[in-house]
């Protein structure tokens, strides 16, 4: 009888005191890395759909008519600079790299101007394929080491590419050599 009194006090003792803080913090813990993804990745989609609208007013610049292809491709690199990067003459610099970062080659870094990969200037379905691609890569998580390599592949990013193909008007060049081939010479050029 002693001893079933001792174990009752020793159940009712308080072992499982702090039960209700460890289950709370752990279920705080993982209510967090919800919270965190779903942040992360709600700011990588509305950079993208900024993104978007920055290669949409690159290509209207791109399409615009000028002296020469050069002049037209500046003039939509000059466009997506003031608006993904950090400003003229920082081409590297992604305005808001804690978000996401341009990704592979060209000037600037992630950017694409001119022919698409499918464009073809004989083919008249695919010769309009001419604008700006740009390509990033945003985190998915905030937690510093969720971006450990696995396999060899970084496994806490996501790579979008934003696309906005809206063709090129000829340059003056362009219009002035093809005019003159068909034998107009006052053709507005």
């Amino acid at each position: 009888m002693i001893m079933r009194r001792m174990r009752l006090k020793i159940l009712r003792s308080g072992h499982d005191s702090g039960q209700a803080t460890l289950e709370f913090a752990l279920a705080l813990s993982f209510f967090m890395a919800i919270m965190l993804f779903y942040i992360q990745l709600s700011m990588s989609f509305a950079w993208g759909n900024y993104v978007h609208y920055a290669t949409f007013m690159s290509a209207r610049a791109y399409l615009a008519a000028g002296t020469d292809e050069e002049d037209q491709q500046e003039r939509a690199k000059s466009v997506l600079v003031q608006m993904v990067k950090k400003g003229v003459g920082r081409e590297g610099a992604d305005r808001f790299a804690s978000i996401a970062k341009g990704v592979e080659g060209g000037s600037p870094v992630g950017a694409k101007i001119g022919a698409g990969s499918q464009f073809s200037p004989t083919d008249r379905n695919l010769s309009w394929l001419q604008g700006v691609r740009y390509k990033f890569r945003g985190k998915l998580f905030m937690i510093p080491f969720a971006g450990s390599a696995k396999a060899g592949k970084e496994v806490n990013y996501l790579t979008l590419t934003s696309e906005s193909w809206l063709g090129r008007e000829p340059t003056t060049s362009e219009c002035t050599r093809d005019m003159g081939q068909m034998g107009i010479t006052d053709n507005g050029c």
